[in-house]
């Protein structure tokens, strides 16, 4: 494994207390970032969320109580995927505007927030296409206004990494991997 990609886990707190794990494993073909939030013991989320080499969100995959949500974009400047709820089945997303360069956003996030402003740093602030994804009601927000300031949930340091509360970072290699 190069020495130059990013390759770590760790825990911590967000601002409101909910215990977050994560992990970032950046290869050849871009990052894959995952992240569990816990509040008082219950499982709020699990999210898989994963960026090119070009640093653009690729792909997500988010698991809440109130669903499953698969996203990504096609090279037509549309996201699609589906949303699946124990009780109303399955809802298809397709053709939601989302240039190539959009931004999703994932409400309560810090690994999808991180992500975001990891990209930022390299793209710049988009001009347009940002969407935000509720993990309550799994559904996509109304695009935010381009010219209002992107609101993270969270900083990050140079690598990318979320800061947290009582943050703890590991090695995703093993000690004995040369």
């Amino acid at each position: 494994m190069s020495a130059s990609f990013v390759r770590v886990a760790g825990s911590g707190r967000r601002n409101d207390g909910a215990e977050v794990m994560w992990t970032i494993a950046e290869g050849s073909r871009g990052r894959r970032w995952r992240e569990t939030v816990v509040v008082a013991g219950g499982l709020v989320h699990s999210l898989l969320y994963e960026t090119g080499v070009d640093r653009r969100f690729t792909h997500l995959e988010l698991a809440t109580r109130a669903g499953l949500a698969t996203l990504h974009p096609e090279g037509d400047g549309t996201l699609h995927g589906n949303v699946v709820r124990a009780q109303d089945g399955v809802e298809h997303v397709v053709g939601v505007p989302f240039p190539p360069a959009g931004v999703l956003l994932v409400a309560g996030s810090p690994i999808a927030a991180a992500a975001v402003a990891w990209a930022l740093v390299a793209t710049g602030a988009p001009t347009q296409g940002v969407l935000e994804l509720d993990t309550v009601t799994l559904s996509l927000g109304p695009a935010i206004d381009p010219t209002a300031p992107i609101r993270l949930s969270g900083a990050v340091d140079p690598r990318g990494v979320p800061v947290l509360f009582d943050a703890l970072i590991w090695p995703l290699e093993r000690d004995d991997e040369g």
